[in-house]
């Protein structure tokens, strides 16, 4: 299971968003909704109050102080922590809102995960992926989900204890290390967020957006979802289909795929990418460390990415050697774009002729949102596997674990041994999972659009082809192309246009439609 790269901050472009300013108290339709369920009337009578960012230092943080212009403000909608008990606890959920202008219509996005925060990514999305004519017509509406970022944080482990974890994995390549990885988190969770860690589950959080929907004042929910964020909408489209409005998932999950089936496409789309990224590299990069056909090159790689768990190399930290899971984090971060894969091949040529791991350290501490200070800026890291351990049952017995880990490796050379057991390690979490990952249907949801990358690494197209299938009324729009996710406006125009015409006028490609440019 990997989250979506945050090395899309290297591409980023400086751009100047002109915009009009808007008043803090901008007017929600004064509309009436009734709540699923009478008990939550009250939740669903609330409606949020715009007010200016400009003195809200966590917004200010998140966002590197974008949201202090007028185009951006901020507000907070109540929810339910345990939606099995209505009455009792609730948590605050924060967002932030872009808006080019007065009264437009909300569009809510999330950017992927589980654990991704939309607040700190709104400005990027802003600036550098949405179309002008999209935040024209929309105000882009960005939710940290329940757990995730400003949202009521679930926190486990301090900064020392993650830097430790990811140089040093050792203890995941057992069964008894996963599970006591798994029991060891469990327990920090518990002991610093013991409310939030046993109900930041996803179906929650899609019970969530419904009232968010009606605290905009909106009859329909507009939404964009990537990555996790399909699994988000697909769960929300199955359990409030009426409320559906115009609705693009990208980069699709497959909802009732266990965490075994997760881990084992993931592993089988990484591997893939990194043969694309080695014959890519290969005729445009002088002086590509790896030589020879993909297979030879596959080893050459493999055989110095051991050498660094006897022998970690310097960096320009002197207190942070490059171990090989900071390394190989490295790499896997860079398969997620075509776009990155020149950084990660500058990296590993510092790494292996010079003796110098210092960018793909600083690859892996992008990937995992930590600072040059040693801070992480986020709490993705705990709130990723949180959710998933809540997410996902554990399947079959510890002989099936063994079996198919060992399957992943002979199927998955170089990156193989670092997605097995994940059942084994869930088997070690400490609260009973909700087991949301299931089928959908969504039966009589508006139209939806499925987009699906056919080489998409954390994202495998399978699973897109299997959500548009559950779905009953997905479309499937095909990328084909070595990337996480398709849509964007530096992307393919195809695509694009495509997904901006589903927002701006309601209207779906042509099932089965296939974009290559």
């Amino acid at each position: 299971m990997v989250k979506r790269t945050a090395l899309t901050a290297l591409l980023a472009v400086s751009a100047t968003v002109a915009g009009c300013s808007i008043a803090a108290d901008d007017p929600v339709p004064d509309v009436t909704f009734e709540a699923p369920v009478e008990a939550l009337q009250s939740a669903y009578d609330q409606r949020v109050s715009w007010e200016s960012c400009a003195d809200d230092e966590e917004v200010l943080e998140q966002t590197d102080d974008a949201a202090v212009s007028s185009s951006y403000s901020c507000a907070t909608v109540t929810v339910p922590l345990n939606y099995e008990d209505i009455d009792g606890e609730t948590i605050e959920l924060r967002l932030v809102r872009y808006s080019s202008g007065k009264g437009k219509e909300p569009l809510v996005y999330n950017p992927g995960g589980p654990g991704g925060g939309a607040i700190d990514s709104l400005p990027s999305m802003v600036d550098n992926m949405l179309p002008r004519e999209l935040t024209d017509n929309f105000d882009i509406v960005a939710p940290d989900p329940r757990g995730v970022g400003l949202s009521t944080p679930i926190e486990c482990f301090d900064d020392e204890e993650i830097d430790r974890q990811r140089s040093d994995d050792s203890e995941l390549f057992t069964v008894a290390g996963v599970r006591a990885y798994a029991e060891d988190m469990g327990e920090k969770c518990l002991e610093k967020s013991p409310n939030i860690t046993r109900f930041a589950d996803s179906e929650s959080a899609a019970r969530d957006l419904d009232i968010i929907r009606a605290a905009l004042g909106q009859e329909k929910l507009n939404y964009l979802g990537f990555s996790y964020g399909t699994f988000l909408g697909a769960l929300y489209a199955d359990l409030f289909p009426d409320s559906v409005g115009r609705f693009v998932l990208d980069g699709a999950m497959d909802p009732a795929a266990s965490i075994d089936e997760v881990s084992r496409e993931q592993a089988r789309g990484f591997e893939a990418a990194i043969g694309h990224w080695i014959e890519t590299e290969q005729l445009r990069t002088p002086g590509f460390p790896l030589v020879g056909s993909v297979d030879q090159a596959k080893a050459q790689l493999r055989q110095w990415l051991d050498t660094l768990d006897s022998r970690p190399i310097p960096t320009a930290d002197s207190a942070r050697p490059l171990t090989r899971p900071l390394a190989l984090s490295a790499i896997l971060a860079g398969m997620y774009s075509t776009d990155t894969y020149e950084y990660v091949s500058v990296g590993l040529q510092q790494a292996m002729t010079s003796d110098d791991g210092s960018i793909l350290l600083q690859l892996s501490d992008l990937y995992s949102d930590r600072d040059p200070s040693g801070r992480y800026t986020t709490n993705s890291y705990d709130a990723f596997n949180v959710i998933n351990f809540l997410d996902y049952q554990v399947v079959g017995s510890e002989e099936d674990w063994l079996a198919d880990a060992k399957q992943i490796r002979i199927d998955n050379p170089t990156v193989g041994s670092d997605f097995g057991l994940a059942s084994a390690m869930a088997s070690g979490w400490p609260i009973e999972p909700k087991g949301t990952r299931r089928q959908v249907t969504g039966e009589g949801a508006a139209p939806i659009l499925v987009v699906g990358t056919t080489h998409d690494p954390a994202t495998p197209y399978l699973w897109a082809e299997a959500l548009a299938s559950q779905l009953e009324s997905a479309t499937l729009l095909t990328w084909e192309g070595w990337s996480h996710c398709a849509y964007s406006q530096r992307g393919s125009t195809c695509i694009a246009d495509a997904v901006n015409k589903v927002f701006l006028s309601g209207k779906l490609p042509t099932e089965g439609t296939v974009c290559s440019h």
